[in-house]
């Protein structure tokens, strides 16, 4: 029998589209279930991922915030959404055509120009970032896709339905609930579904016009790239589809014929199980006993571990709000717009510069800090602050280079220089940080590496132009190099101690030219409410024991010299974390080069075009 030539390109076609669609869920399910902590290599079975998921209070937090942010702001976008719809349709107006533009404005406007311009207005109208801003945020952009969803229901309407209602003596209330209502249901729901589906997944936006204590999933993911999303990610990320899919199949079985009634029951049924139930976990994670202050923390991404966070809290009775950034530019936005009220920062070397030029942050008092004696000598007094009037040390870093020996032979590559070599085209990866992958370059011709004259910078981008064939990613460079997917990165020593843990092929070279160093410091800025608590949580990070427990987690270099004592002492002996110290004396630190960063920005961005 003669098969048909289209009756197996039809079936293979919808079966690639569906492999397409659900193999990235399938790996995301699959690496649920891995030993390691990376996503990039399977080590072994485990469940281990969902029991620490019930217990990261700092994920569930996230997911709670999520969905109360997501549910509130569709609520009222459907309301006002809906309504807006109806009223555009039925009526004739003076500026109806502006208005209807207007409405139309999220939909086509980039969301980081959006988030800086609700951050601006945030701030000018002195309302605090947190719950309430994200909210009025969401129904910002979330009401003009409602309305496009139901305005599309509503072309074809049928208005005699309406008038024959009116002429049976029904009122006008009762014409909108019992006959308009119903006949758009459906593209209702559409537009709340879509502006639901919005909130829960928006990042850009969320990150300008979230406060303390606000963190959303998306941002909380987004922080982790710096250091790989944890299989905790993975765990969540199944349960929620799962649930999604037992609801589903149990309407499609049940085969649910919608009306007013039943919508409103499955509607709520829904809504009080995702609720109850992430309320419930979320509960499970927090300890009971309710804090009765409050200290909002402002830090790098996967920068303080989740268990120091809980033995403050335990010890203190503190509740700790902790935020994240990626940069310290975005950090600095933040406190300029003034309307974090965060009472604790992090920030690096040049960026305190900044902060004390502009007025940003208070003197630290450190006759409050009795564990500050812990601090190394070679830490304190550097000419970003010289006297540590508005610093404390946090960490340090070293930015190195990482290979697969593998692949690379050894002394192959001894310098920056050697990373322009044609051998590693397409196969190098580096941190997405313009004033380190600028600063690297200018130190392989021979300058400083906060060299501000025009003509060497003019040198530096052409330089850097001819690294761009040899580059593969500007991205977390720990995570290609694992997987094998580059076979150089420039990252900074603690991304490489990683990446040997994971690769015993991999090996540290320590430019010639010398080290890029970066030390990050807290800082309280001048807005903060708890000074007090502020204090309590710098002394508190400067125990040795809990100075210690930061580097078993992320293993920076540690500026608390009676830390090290319990520090593991492979972490200690690991040149990528601790340099010799010669080299750290050939070492530069990043400095405030002023106006000069208006030409390593567009450097920057014309480079990276």
């Amino acid at each position: 029998m003669k098969i048909k030539k289209g009756n197996i390109i039809k079936p293979l076609y919808i079966f690639l589209v569906f492999m397409f669609l659900y193999i990235p869920i399938m790996v995301l399910i699959a690496f649920s279930f891995n030993e390691s902590k990376l996503n990039v290599v399977w080590t072994g079975f485990t469940f281990k991922w969902y029991e620490s998921l019930l217990h990261n209070e700092g994920i569930l937090e996230a997911v709670k915030n999520s969905f109360v942010v997501a549910i509130i702001s569709t609520v009222i976008s459907v309301v006002i959404g809906t309504l807006t719809a109806i009223g555009l349709y039925k009526y004739k107006f003076k500026g109806k055509n502006v208005l209807d533009a207007i409405l139309n404005i999220p939909l086509i406007i980039p969301e980081i120009v959006m988030g800086i311009s609700l951050l601006a207005f945030f701030s000018i109208v002195k309302l605090p970032l947190g719950k309430v801003s994200l909210i009025i945020a969401h129904v910002t952009f979330s009401i003009a896709y409602v309305v496009a969803v139901v305005k599309t229901r509503l072309e074809g309407y049928d208005k005699s339905v309406e008038e024959a209602a009116s002429d049976l003596g029904a009122t006008p209330l009762k014409v909108f609930f019992n006959v308009t209502l119903p006949i758009i249901m459906p593209g209702v729901i559409a537009g709340g579904f879509l502006a639901f589906t919005l909130s829960l997944d928006d990042v850009i936006i969320s990150f300008f016009v979230a406060g303390p204590g606000s963190v959303t999933l998306p941002l909380k993911v987004f922080s982790m790239v710096k250091f790989g999303v944890t299989p905790e990610i993975n765990a969540l990320s199944i349960i929620m589809v799962l649930t999604l899919v037992i609801l589903g199949l149990s309407l499609a079985l049940r085969n649910v014929n919608l009306n007013m009634k039943r919508i409103g029951v499955i509607l709520t049924v829904i809504a009080l199980a995702v609720s109850s139930t992430g309320y419930g976990i979320w509960a499970f994670a927090k300890d009971s006993e309710k804090p009765q202050q409050v200290i909002n923390i402002f830090n790098w991404s996967e920068y303080l571990p989740q268990s120091v966070i809980d033995k403050f809290e335990q010890t203190y009775n503190i509740k700790v709000n902790y935020s994240t950034f990626s940069s310290n530019e975005e950090m600095l936005a933040k406190l300029m717009a003034g309307g974090g009220k965060y009472d604790l920062a992090v920030a690096s070397d040049f960026m305190v510069e900044i902060l004390k030029k502009q007025s940003l942050i208070l003197k630290v008092n450190k006759d409050n800090l009795p564990n500050f004696k812990n601090i190394g000598p070679q830490f304190l007094g550097l000419p970003f602050d010289r006297d540590n009037e508005y610093s404390i040390p946090y960490m340090w870093l070293a930015g190195i280079i990482a290979y697969d020996s593998s692949k690379i032979p050894e002394g192959m590559i001894t310098s920056y220089a050697d990373l322009w070599r044609p051998e590693l085209k397409n196969s190098l990866t580096v941190l997405d940080d313009q004033r380190a992958i600028i600063g690297i370059t200018l130190k392989k011709l021979g300058y400083p590496l906060n060299e501000t004259n025009p003509a060497a910078l003019a040198k530096a981008k052409e330089e850097l132009k001819k690294l761009q064939k040899n580059i593969k990613a500007y991205d977390s460079p720990k995570t290609s190099l694992i997987n094998g997917e580059s076979k150089v990165i420039f990252a900074w020593g603690a991304e490489g101690s990683l990446a040997r843990r994971e690769n015993p092929n991999v090996r540290y070279v320590i430019p010639k030219e010398g080290l890029f160093l970066q030390q990050d410091n807290f800082v309280i800025p001048k807005d903060a409410k708890n000074i007090k608590a502020a204090e309590l949580f710098m002394n508190f990070i400067m125990e040795p024991e809990i100075s210690a427990e930061i580097s078993l987690h992320f293993p920076y270099g540690n500026p608390n010299i009676e830390a090290y004592p319990y520090i593991d002492k492979d972490i200690m002996e690991d040149i990528s974390v601790y340099p010799p110290e010669e080299e750290l004396k050939k070492g530069e630190y990043l400095k405030d080069i002023g106006d000069a960063v208006i030409i390593f920005d567009k450097i920057w961005s014309e480079v990276k075009q």
